[in-house]
């Protein structure tokens, strides 16, 4: 089994898709998303590298890779309680369409918005109403993943290196007792060096930059 905890890092590549229609809705796999229709221009494909415990994986995938072993890929079936949720009636909401129209918005069937501050998809429209649906799009689904977990990084030092290699940055590092001192190249763009250093002090607590 995985010998991972709350504040590593977990590299691995993976493929979700909807047990009940079979759409690949994610994946890390350029050619399996070209195959799906769902391929993004301006998306990075290639393993992830993920800090564990951040909230960035779905509970219960965290919960498969403390069973898995690195290196075999392995698949398994999330019920929609341990994914996307369930489907509840007290997130469908009927709206007037003149507080659109006040915003400015058409909305139409189909249409995805924010909603107090909630992904909300426009169920119907009809008599100067407007029904609107606030659940996950994939909430009552169950969700089959395919996954292989490729490296777990626990040391610090280990863990700031990966992340700037995977963010594609120039730095040094240096260690002095149990503090990291990072410096990233001045050629960096500013908001790629402070994505840099959000995750690694996400990752590292002792790291501190020059």
């Amino acid at each position: 089994m995985v010998d991972i905890k709350k504040g590593d890092l977990v590299r691995l590549e993976y493929t979700a898709s909807v047990v009940s229609t079979g759409q690949i809705f994610e994946t890390t796999d350029e050619e399996i998303a070209k195959k799906a229709g769902i391929f993004q221009q301006d998306a990075a494909y290639g393993p992830k590298l993920i800090l564990f415990g951040s909230g960035n994986l779905l509970k219960g995938v965290e919960e498969a890779i403390l069973n898995m072993e690195i290196g075999k890929e392995e698949q398994f079936v999330l019920p929609p309680e341990k994914g996307f949720g369930n489907r509840t009636s007290s997130l469908i909401r009927i709206m007037s369409a003149s507080e659109f129209k006040k915003q400015g918005i058409t909305p139409f069937p189909g249409m995805m918005l924010a909603l107090d501050n909630m992904l909300a998809k426009v169920k119907s429209i009809g008599s100067g109403r407007v029904v609107v649906d606030l659940n996950h799009p994939l909430a009552g689904e169950s969700i089959l993943y395919k996954i292989k977990v490729l490296e777990v990084i626990s040391d610090d030092k280990k863990k700031a290196e990966a992340i700037l290699d995977y963010l594609g940055i120039e730095g040094q590092i240096s260690q002095k007792e149990s503090k990291l001192h990072i410096s990233i190249s001045s050629s960096t763009p500013k908001e790629k060096a402070d994505l840099a250093k959000k995750a690694i002090l996400s990752a590292v607590n002792s790291a501190s930059f020059e």
